[in-house]
């Protein structure tokens, strides 16, 4: 019976040490999603969903982001993008069907930290676990390169 308990206990000790943002499929060296997380972070029908970027000295400038989202969500057309210090990013921000396409006048130099929030997200579908593939059109580059995924786990 000890036995049963203290694996509980370590099972559970484990699981409370998992953040509540997570990103993977980093690429490493490379513009790379560095963290999501959803606000509030409740099982609310409407909330915000931030994603983080970055993009690394030494990489080529970023002129498009493509965001796939999830099946159960609805995204408005309130969507804000700042740099590292809040301030706002030129950008043309479209959604096309389950699509944000996050186009660039300017492209975007190395260096540089981006958040995008996702405000009033509807959430029509139940899930522990939002998953948005995330995609980078780069200058130089036409095809779309998977730069990862941002994942939004929900409590």
């Amino acid at each position: 019976m000890r036995t049963l308990i203290y694996t509980a206990a370590i099972a559970l000790a484990l699981a409370a040490s998992i953040p509540a943002d997570n990103a993977s499929a980093r690429t490493e060296g490379g513009l790379h999603v560095e963290g999501a997380v959803q606000f509030p972070q409740s099982r609310s029908r409407i909330v915000r969903h931030t994603i983080r970027f970055h993009i690394p000295q030494g990489t080529s400038p970023l002129s498009q982001l493509n965001i796939d989202v999830p099946e159960g969500l609805r995204i408005s057309d309130n969507i804000a993008l700042t740099d590292k210090s809040g301030r706002k990013i030129n950008a043309n921000i479209s959604i096309m069907g389950n699509k944000v396409i996050v186009d660039f006048p300017q492209s975007v130099a190395p260096a540089s930290k981006l958040e995008l929030d996702l405000n009033n997200v509807r959430i029509r579908g139940v899930s522990n676990a939002w998953i948005y593939r995330v995609s980078a059109k780069l200058v130089g580059l036409e095809a779309d390169v998977p730069i990862g995924i941002a994942q939004i786990r929900v409590y």
